[in-house]
């Protein structure tokens, strides 16, 4: 059997984890010399971030032709989000229902003053064990996030907001940008062909830059098992969480492996397994970089190229979720 490039990589990737785990679980004083490793490759891939996400959204949008055609997108994009979102709430409130993962631990105490003293203006007393309050707390820090995306869409200084890596005023400007770039005709193509062309480097970048992988996730994993001390400072840590841990993990298996592959079964009509074997490189660098952002770029490459989705889909679709579903 003879192995493509993309195979021998993936095999290289998962090598690379367990030496790691290795080197950094039983010497983790030689694990913080070879820590630059994950470091760097960590490094180049959020330094690619930026120019990724601007240049495939415009090239995206643009390409779409008409700019109606982005609210259909944009809706059932949103749509899906708002409901894989959903799903994952109630299965970490049935969970933690039936786990209990915090339970013998003392709770913690509500102690926002200004909204304790407008609950006595109003003469609205005290519900039982705090659950009122608890409640009218959920509600306010909700709209209080909602303001701060709403500011945060909108930055003074768009170049600031970019050397920040913040993504979500990024793909505002791109979207408009890109919708605005499709409205020009022939005056707008030298824009479009400049952004197709910027895009096809960046891309050529994302391969070069996974080539160095297998490397970057052992210095990766190396490195954080060596800040934990090794095997015997991480064990000890890991069995205080393992209640919250094993809660978690289920979590993410249920909503991983039998949510997500039903709606792309019964909506997407692909076939799950296949679909994810095509796209366990992004799922390696997820692991081992523990960022969405960082893996971005792969998971923009593994869709296209693997799973054959037209990039002005996964250009607009793979930037916003990295951002929402933080």
């Amino acid at each position: 059997m003879v192995l493509s490039g993309q195979n021998k990589l993936l095999i290289a990737m998962f090598i690379g984890i367990i030496l790691g785990a290795v080197l950094g679980g039983s010497a983790p004083e030689w694990a913080a010399k070879v820590a630059f490793l994950g470091t760097l490759f960590l490094s180049a891939l959020k330094m690619i971030i930026i120019p990724l996400i601007l240049c495939t959204m415009v090239v995206g949008i643009a390409s779409l032709g008409d700019i109606r055609h982005i609210g259909q997108t944009g809706w059932r994009t949103l749509a899906y989000y708002l409901a894989t979102t959903c799903i994952s709430v109630i299965i970490g409130l049935i969970l933690v229902n039936v786990i209990r993962p915090g339970f013998g631990f003392e709770a913690l105490e509500i102690t926002d003053q200004s909204l304790l003293e407008r609950i006595a203006d109003k003469g609205m007393g005290r519900a039982p064990d705090n659950i009122f309050l608890a409640a009218l707390y959920l509600i306010q820090v909700v709209v209080r996030a909602l303001i701060d995306i709403l500011i945060t869409m909108v930055p003074p200084n768009l170049v600031k907001a970019m050397s920040e890596t913040q993504v979500l005023p990024l793909i505002l400007f791109s979207l408009v940008f890109g919708g605005i770039l499709s409205t020009l005709g022939d005056k707008g193509k030298p824009v479009l062909v400049f952004f197709e062309g910027m895009n096809e480097v960046i891309m050529k970048m994302v391969h070069l830059i996974m080539l160095f992988a297998p490397l970057g996730v052992f210095g990766l994993v190396a490195m954080q098992l060596g800040k934990a001390g090794g095997w015997s400072g991480f064990m000890p840590e890991f069995t205080k969480l393992a209640k919250y841990a094993s809660t978690v993990i289920i979590g993410l298996l249920i909503h991983g492996f039998i949510i997500l592959p039903l709606i792309l079964a019964v909506v997407g009509r692909r076939n799950p397994l296949r679909y994810g074997l095509n796209v366990v490189q992004a799922l390696t660098t997820a692991f081992s970089t523990a960022s969405s952002s960082a893996t971005l770029p792969v998971t923009m490459e593994a869709v296209e190229e693997n799973n054959k989705i037209s990039n002005r889909v996964s250009s607009f679709v793979l930037p916003l979720g990295s951002t929402i579903n933080m």
